[in-house]
């Protein structure tokens, strides 16, 4: 039976620390208690302690100074903890700054799932291959490659062939 204190994080699972105006942590959820451990002393000591963190932004007066630049002032960043990439985002707000950590890939939803045959059009899109490449290629009319190209845009929400190959490889739909 497992630890009900081991709590996997779901990749897509927003981890958010609020920090006061001396960036002690003064509240964080669950998915940052997973990410991070519990809450330390300041918020640069929590991300600069996690496993494997890279490329932080974070220093002792970070805090302190996002609550003096202002509200337009806003700190987004691609980080690496325990070799994983997340978006680290810190925005000050009316006496805290509030930080986000949110997984640097984004994960098929169920419907977004392709088909088999919707894989092998866009196994072949990414290669830079036609409709009537693909066509010929599967043995299907030009017609069908076209159908499975909009379903494929329609459930992924993207407006071209090009965004389509893009966020395949950010869903890491595609090696």
């Amino acid at each position: 039976m497992s630890d009900p204190d081991d709590v996997e994080v779901d990749p897509r699972t927003v981890a958010v620390l609020v920090s006061d105006p001396n960036g002690v942590v003064v509240q964080q959820n669950t998915a940052a208690t997973s990410l991070l451990g519990p809450a330390v002393s300041s918020c640069s000591q929590a991300l600069s302690g996690a496993a494997g963190a890279a490329h932080l932004p974070c220093h002792e007066e970070c805090v302190r100074r996002l609550l003096e630049a202002g509200a337009d002032r806003t700190v987004l960043r691609t980080v690496e903890l325990d070799g994983r990439r997340y978006t680290l985002c810190c925005v000050p707000a009316t006496g805290c700054v509030v930080t986000t950590l949110t997984s640097g890939h984004e994960v098929a939803e169920p419907w977004e799932r392709p088909t088999p045959r919707e894989m092998q059009v866009l196994r072949l899109l990414a290669e830079g291959q036609t409709n009537p490449d693909i066509a010929e290629a599967l043995g299907v009319a030009e017609k069908t490659v076209r159908a499975h190209v909009e379903h494929l845009r329609g459930k992924l929400s993207v407006p071209t062939r090009a965004a389509l190959v893009a966020r395949a490889f950010k869903m890491k739909l595609l090696p």
